[in-house]
C-alpha cells in the first residue's frame, strides 16, 4: 500500500528536466539566500555559532560562506543555515508557511561543493528540496504553524533532507528512512521569534536534514511512513489528516516564491508598503493623528511586538515597521539599529499605531490613517502575489541590487560580482566548485 510519505517522495525524487522558468526561479532563490547569509555573518547569533564550530574543529570539507574558513559538512550546514536566517531577510512561500531556501541551500551546498555534481544537477536537487517543503507544509497547514511550530525549521528539515537525498541519488527506501530521521529530528518554536534562537533553529534544520540523508545513505533506518503513521509527524504536530488537498495544485511551488525587499518579517510587508504609499502621496509624520492597521488574524501571534527593545524585535513589530516606513522610508538592514528604536519621530508614530485583526479570510492589510485635521486616508495592500514568469528578468535585477547592498559592505563589490556571475551561470557549470571558491574570500570590516 502506498503511504503518505511514499506519495511525497514519488513527486520529488525524480525531479529533473526543468523548464527555463523553474531554473530561473531556483537561481533567484540561491542568489538571494547567499546574499542574506553573507549579510548575516556579523550578526551575534552567527558569530556565536561560528565560534563554536571553529573551536570544536573538524575535517575541513565545506565552506563557511563569506569567510576563508572551512569546517565539516554538518558544521557548515549549521553555521550557514543560521546566517541565512539571521537578519530575517530570506525568501518566502505560502505553501509551507515559511522560508524555504534558508534550511535547504546550506545543507545542499555543504554536500555538493567537493563533488562531481554539475550545476544543473545541483539546481534539480535544490528544486526537489523546495517542492518537498511545499508538499509537507501543505499537508501540515494551517494548524501546524497555528499551534506554534516554526515551519521554516520543522518542515525545512524535510526540504534539506530531500535536497541531499536527491543529490546523493538515494533509492526510494533510503529516501523513506531519510524522511523518518528528518521527522524525528525536526524542531522549532514560534515563541523564539525575535530572539537569536529563531535563526539557530533554521541552521539546525539544515544540519539535521543533511545528516538524515547521509545517515540513510549509510543504512540507518527509521519508520518508513513518518508523515502518515500514527504518532508520526502529521499526527503529533498538526490537526490535519493527510487528505489529498496537498495534491490539488499543479506546477512548481518555486514559481510562487516571494522575496523580501524590506529587512523585516514578511508579514509586516503589506503594512510597510501601505505606509510607504501614503508617504509617497505626501503624508508627513507631523500630520498623523492615528494609524489603524487591519491585518490577517494570524499576524497577531507572529509580528505584533508592541514596543520592541532590540532591532531584532523591531523586525517583528507591525507598529514599529509601519512607523519606520512613514517616518523615514528606509527599511534596509542597516536601518534596523538601536538609534532607530529610540528615534523620536519613529517612537511618536509607533505610539499612534493600533493593530486589529480582520474578520475575513483576506490576506491583505489595510492601513487607515487619520490626520490632525480629522481627514482619513486608507490603502489596502497584498504582497502575496508571485512575479509572473515574463517578469523574471526584472526580478533578477532587483535581487542583484539587493545582493550587492548586503554583500558589498562585507566582501567588496568585486567579490560580490564574482558570486553573482557564478550563480548566473550555475545551470551550465560543470561543478559547483567555482561557486564555493567565490564564497570563500576573507571578510572585510563592514562600512
Amino acid at each position: 500500500m502506498t503511504t503518505l510519505t511514499d506519495e511525497v517522495i514519488s513527486r520529488v525524487r525524480t525531479i529533473g528536466h526543468l523548464s527555463d522558468d523553474v531554473v530561473a526561479g531556483a537561481r533567484h532563490c540561491i542568489l538571494d539566500t547567499l546574499g542574506v547569509a553573507i549579510g548575516g555573518i556579523h550578526e551575534p547569533v552567527t558569530i556565536h555559532v561560528r565560534a563554536e564550530a571553529l573551536e570544536e574543529g573538524g575535517r575541513p570539507l565545506a565552506t563557511l560562506w563569506g569567510t576563508g574558513e572551512r569546517v565539516s559538512r554538518s558544521q557548515a550546514a549549521l553555521v550557514n543555515g543560521t546566517a541565512a536566517h539571521a537578519i530575517d531577510f530570506d525568501d518566502v512561500v505560502s505553501r509551507m508557511d515559511g522560508h524555504p531556501s534558508a534550511p535547504l541551500l546550506p545543507a545542499l551546498l555543504a554536500t555538493a561543493e567537493n563533488s562531481a555534481h554539475s550545476g544543473r544537477a545541483f539546481i534539480e536537487a535544490f528544486v526537489a528540496g523546495f517542492e518537498t517543503e511545499a508538499l509537507v507544509g501543505q499537508l501540515m497547514k494551517p494548524s501546524h504553524y497555528a499551534r506554534g511550530f516554526h515551519a521554516t525549521a520543522t518542515v525545512g528539515t524535510f526540504g534539506a533532507a530531500a535536497a541531499v537525498a536527491h543529490a546523493l541519488g538515494l533509492d526510494t527506501g533510503e529516501w523513506s528512512h531519510a524522511f523518518g530521521i528528518a521527522g524525528a529530528r525536526a524542531a522549532g518554536l514560534k515563541s523564539m521569534f525575535g530572539s537569536m534562537t529563531k535563526p539557530l533553529q533554521v541552521g539546525a534544520a539544515a544540519e539535521n536534514g543533511m545528516r538524515a540523508a547521509t545517515l540513510a545513505a549509510r543504512g540507518l533506518t527509521a519508520h518508513p511512513d513518518v508523515l502518515g503513521t500514527s504518532q508520526g509527524f502529521l499526527d503529533t504536530q498538526s490537526d490535519a489528516t493527510g487528505t489529498p488537498a496537498a495534491w490539488d495544485w499543479t506546477g512548481f511551488a518555486i514559481s510562487d516564491v516571494l522575496f523580501k525587499y524590506h529587512a523585516a518579517c514578511y508579514l509586516t510587508h503589506s503594512a510597510i508598503e501601505g505606509a510607504l504609499a501614503l508617504r509617497d502621496a505626501g503624508v508627513r509624520p507631523e500630520q498623523v493623528e492615528t494609524i489603524e492597521l487591519l491585518v490577517p488574524s494570524g499576524h497577531l501571534s507572529v509580528c505584533n511586538i508592541e514596543e520592541p527593545t532590540t532591532p531584532l524585535e523591531g523586525k517583528f513589530s507591525l507598529r514599529f515597521t509601519t512607523a519606520m516606513a512613514l517616518a523615514t522610508g528606509d527599511l534596509s538592514e542597516q536601518a534596523f539599529s538601536p538609534a532607530t528604536l529610540t528615534d523620536p519621530r519613529v517612537v511618536t508614530l509607533r505610539n499612534r499605531v493600533t493593530v486589529k485583526a480582520r474578520s475575513d479570510e483576506s490576506r491583505s492589510t489595510v492601513v487607515r490613517l487619520t490626520d490632525v485635521e480629522g481627514r482619513e486616508q486608507a490603502v489596502e495592500v497584498d504582497v502575496n502575489r508571485p512575479v509572473p514568469a515574463d517578469r523574471l528578468g526584472g526580478r533578477w535585477d532587483s535581487l542583484v541590487a539587493k545582493f550587492h547592498s548586503l554583500v558589498d559592505p562585507a566582501l567588496g563589490a568585486d567579490a560580490a560580482h564574482r558570486i553573482v556571475t557564478e550563480v548566473s551561470n550555475l545551470a551550465d557549470a560543470e561543478t559547483v566548485g567555482p561557486l564555493a571558491v567565490a564564497l570563500s574570500p576573507h571578510t572585510r570590516t563592514p562600512r
